[in-house]
């Protein structure tokens, strides 16, 4: 049996969660997409989109910014060595390494 993926998400921690506003190539709005923190490192984090085609979302810390670049992952070996350096990082402070939970919770309800 599925978890509710929008009661997950709701009561997920504003920390641990974001929206993704996507144009079409023709620069049509499309459906906001709801992502779930998975792994963090000091500069970067990886997300993944709570659709049933799940996507790679990740933001990086631009040096000597606040800012952060958004970009779309499409090669599995980059989000495993980003997951590898979260797991290696380990967590400080609570806000580095793997976010089991919403892992879990993504392993367990795969659409």
């Amino acid at each position: 049996m599925s978890l509710d993926s929008a009661s997950f998400f709701q009561y997920t921690p504003e920390t641990e969660k974001t929206t993704i506003y996507v144009q079409t190539p023709d620069g049509e709005d499309m459906e906001p997409c709801d992502a779930l923190l998975v792994a963090q490192t000091k500069q970067q984090k990886l997300y993944i989109t709570l659709e049933s085609k799940r996507r790679y979302l990740l933001y990086t810390q631009l040096p000597d910014s606040d800012e952060m670049e958004m970009e779309f992952l499409q090669d599995y070996e980059e989000v495993e060595a980003l997951m590898e350096d979260a797991g290696l990082d380990g967590i400080h402070d609570g806000e580095q390494g793997i976010v089991y939970h919403n892992l879990l919770f993504l392993l367990m309800n795969p659409y």
